[in-house]
């Protein structure tokens, strides 16, 4: 009896091991990822702190300036359709935040959402944006915000995409998607730090768009590469559960802002609540909201005629020192 549950436990231990050595996934060398995902307006900026970051700059440099910034586990894949549309009017500059896409991650790097919100004026200073309307998608949306009330000389406007940064409403009882949840529990960050990301990145494209057609193999696979940037899961689990307390305390400061802001949001958001945006709203002083029926948590991907619309329409109205600007879709 006892030598069977000896052999009994061997194959348990040794099914496990073959099951965890299945799901493993090593870190992908930025020199490989380089290769394979840089693109050609791509440039790489070493930051006072010396953190390689990489980011797109398309559009004429004398131009008025537009600075995208990408939400959590994303790059700057995800303005592909709004810069190919507005390179020609704006210089468009798209950024990677730390850990995402193909900017680095030092230990040293401050990943909390304030953290995030000063190496976007560190990056803007590096590169010598001096004016420029800013535009965050969910978690580039609250560091957008936060840099904003900190900083509103350097802007033009502010375009909040599906922003994060606001509580829950006590009645708000939306539910976030799993892979959110999973992400929120600090004691498996060790193990999930080392698993392959595909599942995990797969549910969340899933969740993000009411249209699964955007949902497409090449998608889940350039999601799931740049996540396995050498610290990029740690990064990405690190972000995931900070500063959710503060947010209401940060929240209050956008009384004062002065500067217009453009609200966009999905009105089908699994991931962001649309009670958010129209929160923001009232926040705002000096906000316009516009929602969009059957879409998900990125408008500017899942609905890009309709959102650039509304934002050239915004832009007409911030940029008044004499550019130009064309309106076409």
């Amino acid at each position: 009896m006892f030598r069977r549950i000896v052999v009994v436990l061997l194959v348990l231990v040794s099914a496990l091991a073959a099951t965890w050595l299945a799901v493993r996934r090593a870190d992908i060398p930025y020199s490989r990822l380089e290769v394979r995902y840089t693109a050609e307006t791509s440039e790489f900026v070493t930051l006072s702190n010396g953190l390689i970051t990489h980011y797109t700059d398309e559009g004429p440099k004398d131009a008025p300036v537009l600075l995208l910034v990408h939400g959590i586990g994303s790059s700057v894949a995800t303005w592909r359709s709004w810069r190919a549309n507005l390179e020609d009017d704006y210089r468009v500059v798209a950024v990677d935040l730390p850990g995402h896409g193909l900017t680095r991650v030092l230990d040293s790097t401050d990943l909390s959402s304030a953290g995030l919100a000063d190496f976007l004026g560190d990056f803007a200073d590096a590169i010598g944006l001096d004016r420029f309307v800013l535009v965050g998608s969910s978690l580039g949306g609250h560091a957008a915000w936060l840099y904003a009330v900190d900083e509103s000389g350097a802007f033009e406007g502010l375009v909040l995409i599906a922003a994060s940064g606001l509580p829950p409403a006590p009645a708000d009882t939306s539910q976030s998607p799993w892979v959110y949840k999973l992400a929120a529990l600090r004691w498996l960050h060790p193990l999930l730090t080392s698993l392959d990301p595909e599942p995990a990145v797969r549910a969340g494209l899933e969740s993000a768009f009411v249209d699964q057609g955007f949902v497409t193999e090449a998608a889940v696979d350039q999601y799931a590469d740049l996540v396995r940037a050498p610290g990029h899961r740690q990064a990405i689990l690190e972000i995931s559960t900070r500063d959710r307390a503060a947010a209401g305390e940060d929240a209050e400061k956008l009384k004062d802002l002065e500067v217009s802001v453009l609200i966009l949001q999905g009105q089908a958001d699994e991931i962001i609540p649309p009670d958010h945006a129209r929160r923001f709203h009232s926040l705002l002083p000096n906000s316009r909201l516009k929602e969009y029926p059957a879409v998900g948590h990125l408008p500017h991907e899942e609905a890009p005629m309709q959102t650039l619309r509304d934002l050239r329409a915004f832009l007409a109205t911030v940029f008044t020192d004499g550019h130009q600007t064309g309106q076409s879709d």
